[in-house]
């Protein structure tokens, strides 16, 4: 049987996975990404990465592609002394960052790629250069939002009848994003500015320099949930927080700021991440980490309305870490986002939130691009059902 090649690339690390068309998992390795940073700063301060310590001997332009395939011949090897032989009919690459397609190359250009490895072959849209895009078998690349998006969409089309391009995908973990299967362009949500958000909150963003933004990322994702935390508590005894209250009155319990702040036992942990608000929000046991999650899931809320009503979407699936361990909280943002479609004009109804219905959207993200329609029904299966049991992994 013909086997498939899927290859996620992150900004910390590189995934390579091994599976039949049928669904079964044959092998899979993990590698550092070639963007991972080193923890050290360059001259002009930008953070060290993985590439800047390796091939120094060819130009920074062409390392990318050279990493990625010294990496794939690597571990075509050693999956071929483990399992034996295959036959690969068709390779899925999810990408992190913009993805497209110039001069016979895939490129990509994103928040976790550095510039200084970009191609100079076209000065009006730079991007770097990770692979060819021709090849002795089929490859089909997206970024990984999109790609993940693709997996839940096969699923929400074989359980439900629902065109995949009518689904998204939201990411909402370290980082908040969205995929939507057959887009080609990220829609890039985490960058959607909140237009109430008083400029207290503001906080600073990799999609601009010099100044902080008021950036969708910057409340919903969990590193946003931490960063409000601290700034709230920041503020402690300060007549900010009394002034930036009546910003929030859409907030669920709405109080004075001020009085959350002061009453708060957040601030008693060592380390304020996000795990710690959500479970505080979770039990109603503060009423600062209840406000903060609450303004998380309205930012959510209408990040999804927006995508909705743009791409006439009927469904988003939720996935990653905050909406993994806290299912509570995507509830909240679908009774926000139902509250909102009941009575709109806008929204293809019945638009539908819920926690994604499979159990790892990215890791069958990049193999979900090269799947033949007629193993859609066999691999939604896998997908919903726990995988990676019998899965030899990489020494």
């Amino acid at each position: 049987m013909p086997d498939l090649l899927g290859i996620d690339l992150g900004g910390t690390k590189l995934d390579f996975l091994l599976a039949d068309e049928d669904g079964t998992f044959l092998y899979e390795k993990q590698y550092e990404s070639p963007f991972k940073k080193t923890g050290k700063t360059l001259a002009g301060g930008h953070p060290e990465v993985l590439l800047d310590t390796i091939l120094k001997d060819i130009p920074p332009e062409e390392r990318v592609s050279a990493y990625m395939q010294q990496t794939e011949g690597s571990f075509l090897k050693q999956a071929e002394k483990k399992i034996g032989k295959f036959a690969i009919a068709g390779k899925g690459v999810s990408l992190c960052g913009k993805t497209w397609e110039q001069k016979g190359n895939i490129m990509i250009a994103g928040g976790n790629t550095p510039m200084r490895f970009a191609s100079g072959q076209n000065k009006d849209k730079p991007g770097i250069v990770v692979m060819k895009a021709k090849a002795a078998h089929p490859v089909k690349t997206a970024n990984d939002g999109t790609a993940a998006a693709m997996a839940q969409g096969i699923y929400y089309k074989v359980t439900h009848g629902i065109d995949p391009e009518k689904t998204a995908y939201f990411i909402l973990g370290t980082g908040f994003g969205c995929g939507i299967p057959g887009c080609d362009v990220p829609a890039e949500i985490g960058h959607i500015p909140v237009g109430f958000m008083p400029k207290a909150l503001w906080q600073t963003c990799g999609c601009t320099t010099g100044h902080p933004t008021a950036c969708a990322e910057n409340y919903a994702s969990g590193r946003g949930v931490s960063n409000c935390a601290r700034i709230l508590l920041s503020l402690k005894g300060s007549p900010v927080l009394k002034n930036i209250s009546p910003c929030f009155e859409r907030q669920a319990g709405f109080s004075d700021l001020s009085e959350l702040a002061a009453d708060s036992r957040i601030s008693s942990h060592a380390e304020i991440d996000a795990k710690t608000v959500m479970d505080y929000a979770k039990n109603n046991a503060d009423g600062l980490a209840v406000f903060i999650a609450d303004l998380a899931a309205q930012v959510t809320a209408d990040a999804a309305i927006a995508i909705a009503q743009l791409f006439g979407l009927t469904r988003i699936g939720i996935g990653e870490s905050v909406a993994r361990l806290n299912p509570w909280h995507v509830d909240n943002i679908a009774k926000k986002v139902a509250d909102r479609a009941r009575n709109s004009n806008m929204l293809a109804p019945p638009l539908k939130v819920e926690l994604t219905p499979i159990r790892n959207p990215a890791k069958f993200g990049a193999l979900s691009l090269v799947v033949p329609e007629s193993q859609y029904e066999i691999w939604a299966e896998k997908m919903a059902a726990s995988v990676h049991k019998d899965l030899p992994a990489g020494p």
